[in-house]
């Protein structure tokens, strides 16, 4: 082996161990699947003791323009039916203590260090539903960005439906 033939496996090896070498997120190794399941876990634990997080929690876990989005003042109208409940992570007509499962967390899409989509599916009322969490990075920490539900507009069409947006 020659010096050139050398220096070129040497170079493969070093990109071959970079290449196959794990995965770090940027948020503190967590990646976006780990930090969606963790939530949604806390979340079914909490919803069925009936314990919803604080106002402050709560809003932590969204990001910016998600928060800019729920402080916007809301227009109501006039005789304007109640509609469906919406329970922000399980979905339209989710009453406080409704028993929910996590029976899966899966990665569609992005990167898993953010942005990403996550599929979580879960279970009430004896019917499987799946929901899409968009989480996005910021300051070192992932933040939910948007969540889209089986039925019914999605968390930030929502919002903006109450403010007019």
């Amino acid at each position: 082996m020659n010096r050139r033939e050398f220096i070129l496996a040497a170079s493969a090896a070093v990109a071959f161990t970079a290449a196959s070498a794990p995965a770090h997120a940027e948020c503190g190794g967590e990646t976006a699947t780990n930090f969606v399941e963790a939530l949604y876990q806390k979340q079914a634990r909490l919803q069925a003791e009936q314990t919803p997080p604080g106002a402050q929690e709560f809003e932590a876990l969204f990001s910016r323009s998600m928060r800019k989005l729920m402080r916007t003042s809301r227009r109501y109208r006039k005789n304007a039916p109640l509609g469906p409940v919406l329970n922000a992570f399980f979905g339209w007509g989710i009453l406080p203590g409704t028993e929910v499962t996590i029976q899966k967390v899966t990665f569609v899409d992005g990167d898993d260090a953010g942005p990403a989509t996550i599929r979580v599916t879960t279970e009430h009322h004896g019917q499987p539903h799946d929901i899409l969490v968009r989480v996005a990075s910021e300051n070192n920490a992932y933040r939910i960005a948007d969540i889209s539900y089986d039925s019914g507009p999605s968390l930030a069409g929502h919002y903006r439906a109450m403010t007019g947006r």
